[in-house]
């Protein structure tokens, strides 16, 4: 088992010196050789690049009952364990997750699978929810960059919401080809079988086969961040488009800025993602972050 940690996590834990965020989720990665190929991502079969996901680097944890000893007396209320789908991940998971139960904190899993049992497994275990990714919500781009069968996918997480209500997550990318519209009624359809829903905006990154292809405008994405907010607030019927694409807002609630803080899980901290440090900020990591008139404006 090769387990990672943001170095973030570890910044606050003490653990390395760097600057500390106010994070509320304790980031881990259970790392190996990825069997899959995305395109957009640094642990691709193709690209083999261990010590990042996305922009993120993941220094290894080099003693895991000291960091698991610092986690339990930290103010992290959230664990979210990401795994790469090497040979073998299940059973690291599992033993993993038995791990962290000592810390008595709730427990994320990000996996790629559609074995039901294992998810029942994790659950039986402890995990509070379990995120497993849709990445892209174009089915022709589904298959060209992320590999498989989106609707197979999609039954498969609609399976284990109803048999897990208000305990799955997903991830969507924009920025990979697909419409407005396209990801409006993904996430319509999500919010609609209780699944929740983090965005993330297509992050370039050296190495991979999608080095080249540009970023969206972060104009269309706060577009796509209001549109989710106001979905899982019940009032999509605020969005206006044109054609395929989302052109504006009938009305906004009055605290519709939140709807660019990083989303995902509660307690979701996630910072610089898929963003530099010095800006702008494509998922907000907190309420000071937020208030910056130069990440909103």
């Amino acid at each position: 088992m090769k387990l990672r940690s943001s170095a973030g996590t570890l910044y606050k834990l003490g653990l390395r010196k760097g600057p500390v965020e106010q994070l509320k989720t304790a980031y881990l990665m259970l790392d190996g050789v990825c069997q899959f190929n995305c395109g957009y991502c640094t642990h691709a079969s193709t690209v083999r690049k261990f010590s990042s996901l996305s922009r993120v680097l993941w220094p290894e944890v080099e003693d895991v009952s000291t960091f698991l000893e610092k986690l339990s007396r930290s103010d992290f209320e959230r664990i979210c364990v990401q795994v790469v789908s090497y040979r073998g991940f299940e059973e690291d998971l599992l033993e993993l997750v038995e791990r962290l139960n000592v810390v008595k904190r709730a427990i994320s899993v990000s996996v790629r699978t559609t074995n039901l049992e294992f998810v029942e497994q994790l659950f039986a275990l402890g995990v509070d929810r379990i995120g497993t990714a849709i990445d892209v919500v174009d089915e022709e781009l589904f298959r060209k960059y992320r590999g498989g069968n989106l609707n197979q996918l999609k039954s498969f997480i609609e399976e284990i919401a109803a048999l897990h209500p208000k305990k799955v997550t997903t991830h969507l990318i924009v920025g990979l080809g697909e419409s407005d519209r396209e990801l409006f009624e993904t996430m319509v359809w999500l919010r609609n079988i209780g699944v929740e829903t983090a965005l993330f905006a297509f992050t370039p990154l050296r190495g991979t086969p999608l080095e080249k292809h540009p970023r969206p405008p972060l104009e269309r994405y706060r577009k796509i961040q209001l549109a989710r907010f106001l979905i899982y607030e019940g009032l999509e019927e605020l969005v206006e488009f044109e054609n395929d694409s989302i052109k504006n807002f009938k009305s906004l609630p009055k605290e519709f800025q939140r709807a660019f803080l990083t989303s995902g899980c509660p307690s979701c901290t996630r910072p610089y993602y898929n963003e530099n440090p010095s800006g702008p900020l494509y998922n907000v990591h907190s309420e000071k972050a937020l208030n910056s008139l130069e990440v909103i404006g």
